[in-house]
């Protein structure tokens, strides 16, 4: 009997704590608005983990594994991409014209609110914002979305210029300016925090602007830099399309 009474102990702190979290999130649908309705909610077993997890004091634990399942949803297929035999999200060519068609497409619905849910639990997570802002506004081509991830971001850090940059930049796309988007975005290109499908991103625009050799170094620092392969096969392709150009220039003169 005396055993069972930790056992018990952990298992009411985790249901009150899940409680506490479920609260919280009706409390803070109210006092803000969100592109993400109140009945789309993550999966059980990842707020029962959560709540165990925040239970026993680990916030930045929890946080961590949050992140991890958000890398993990956004690179993998969604079911409609599954049933219908093709590989879903697998980072083709970015289009400026139809950025919802790259990269394999699909919604990702839950992106944003997985995103959120990190930064409630720490908010100094910068690359969670930067990440599911980066593909909502430019992979999926939802900007409004990804300007609420980035408003949820600066209540909680104002002075991030980060966060400050990709809203300008998310500006810009949305007017189809792409040299503004590269102003803006440059300087934070060697940042830490900066996701590979943002440099990706800028590299494109490089090359549609004109400015192939900027376009190379940056492919290039992506295929020495990333940890993503999917990123890093992108990377390799487009230098060998760049390096391809001037042979094809050549042989088209009289």
């Amino acid at each position: 009997m005396r055993a069972a009474a930790p056992r018990n102990v952990f298992s009411y702190c985790a249901a009150f704590s899940l409680l506490a979290c479920l609260l919280l999130n009706v409390f803070s649908a109210r006092i803000r608005p969100s592109p993400w309705p109140l009945r789309q909610s993550l999966s059980a077993q990842s707020a029962v983990e959560t709540a165990a997890l925040l239970s026993l004091g680990m916030r930045r634990l929890a946080a961590d594994m949050g992140l991890v399942r958000l890398l993990i949803y956004y690179g993998s297929p969604e079911t409609a991409h599954e049933e219908s035999g093709t590989h879903g999200h697998e980072h083709e060519a970015f289009e400026a014209e139809h950025p919802e068609r790259s990269w394999g497409g699909g919604s990702y619905g839950e992106l944003g609110l997985r995103a959120l849910r990190i930064m409630d639990l720490d908010p100094s997570m910068s690359y969670v914002a930067l990440y599911a802002s980066g593909a909502l506004a430019f992979n999926l081509n939802r900007p409004m979305e990804a300007l609420h991830v980035l408003r949820y971001a600066l209540a909680r850090d104002p002075r991030n210029i980060q966060y400050q940059a990709y809203v300008a930049a998310i500006g810009f796309h949305r007017h189809g300016d792409p040299a503004g988007v590269i102003h803006i975005l440059e300087p934070v290109l060697d940042t830490p925090e900066c996701p590979a499908m943002v440099k990706h991103m800028v590299a494109y625009l490089y090359v549609k602007t004109g400015q192939s050799q900027k376009a190379a170094r940056l492919y290039k620092h992506i295929l020495e830099t990333s940890k993503d392969a999917g990123y890093r096969r992108m990377a390799r392709a487009a230098l060998a399309r760049l390096n391809a150009a001037p042979a094809k220039n050549l042989r088209r003169r009289p």
